[in-house]
């Protein structure tokens, strides 16, 4: 069997980190909403570190990859 291609493994990882961001940022405003019975900062920790996540995770793994290719 053929070894996946880097570049397709690379994308899915970035995906997952995306989607993985965004069901934490889900979570968080159900929490803030009421919808789940937690204490108010969980939600908003969750709400914050997820959308850091969303926007900076992929974006130094693709730094690193680039680090690694050099």
């Amino acid at each position: 069997m053929a070894e996946a291609d880097p570049a397709a493994r690379r994308f899915w990882i970035l995906q997952m980190a995306r989607f993985g961001a965004v069901l934490m940022v889900f979570a968080g405003a159900l929490i803030i909403g009421r919808i789940v019975e937690l204490p108010e900062i969980v939600g908003y920790f969750l709400l914050v570190l997820g959308a850091a996540e969303f926007f900076f995770v992929p974006m130094l793994l693709s730094k690193s990859w680039k680090s690694d290719e050099q």
